[in-house]
């Protein structure tokens, strides 16, 4: 009885902190989506700190991504293949908007200028997704009503293929951790990458033409020129601010209840 007091304990804990990881990642995409809420500089800082926990959530999540990779193949396993394809578009969408941005900040200039691509194509990429991936945030919480509806009653839900610690069953090791943030990073680096060529190839002749010959500054070069590649910084301005974000909050939760009620999106 002990061990399996034990056992369910660990699993309200796990469950307990993806729900306080989640609520995290939600409110720094719905706080970082109007940039006069915290300027540009401290936009730049939040999204650095959003990173690390989206690769958490990942790695905490992976089995459970694993299976749903593995239901996609059986006979009508249709919400399953919309589920797959709804996170996969999500994880795709939050590596361009994290990676683009984070090559086009004045931190990065400041040290790599355009060794890794055109920053101000960077720059367009993290521009024109970042209302798109509020769209897909909103679906993800439409597909995981159920689960965040009972995680918030405490009745502490175990999703299929979820890593909770079970009686016999070990937990994964810290290598395996690894390994999966490893793979994660990988993935993110090429999801960003393609969607990076896409819109590059998808640009008016003219505009691409003016990027292509826009000269690189190489990574020995000094720290004024690469600082002039950045984005213009900007103050921010608290009562705009405020406004852009109840406006990208109430459109993920109005996307969310579009897809939950209307579409009928669940895992």
């Amino acid at each position: 009885m002990a061990v399996e007091w034990s056992d369910r304990q660990t699993m309200n804990d796990r469950v307990a902190f993806l729900v306080c990881l989640d609520t995290t990642m939600l409110l720094l995409v719905c706080v970082l989506e109007p940039i006069k809420l915290t300027g540009l500089e401290w936009h730049q800082w939040l999204g650095f700190a959003l990173c690390p926990l989206v690769l958490l959530h990942v790695v905490l999540q992976w089995q459970w991504f694993v299976t749903q990779f593995r239901g996609t193949g059986r006979r009508g396993g249709y919400r399953v293949r919309l589920s797959t394809l709804l996170n996969l578009m999500l994880f795709v969408l939050m590596a361009a908007v994290l990676f683009s941005g984070m090559f086009a900040s004045r931190q990065s200039t400041a040290l790599i200028g355009e060794s890794v691509g055109r920053v101000r194509l960077w720059h367009e990429v993290h521009g024109w997704l970042n209302f798109v991936l509020v769209v897909f945030v909103g679906l993800h919480l439409a597909l995981n009503w159920d689960w965040i509806l009972a995680a918030l009653r405490r009745s502490r839900p175990r999703r299929p293929g979820s890593d909770a610690v079970l009686p016999g069953h070990r937990s994964p090791t810290l290598v395996k951790y690894l390994g999966r943030g490893f793979v994660s990073l990988l993935i993110a680096s090429l999801a960003a990458g393609a969607t990076y060529f896409a819109i590059k190839a998808t640009l008016p002749p003219a505009k691409r033409a003016d990027l292509e010959n826009r000269r690189a500054i190489a990574a020995t070069g000094d720290h004024s020129q690469k600082n002039q590649l950045a984005p213009v910084p900007r103050a921010a301005d608290v009562l705009d601010g405020l406004f852009g974000f109840g406006i990208t909050v109430s459109v993920a939760l109005l996307v969310a209840i579009i897809g939950r009620y209307v579409f009928r999106l669940r895992l």
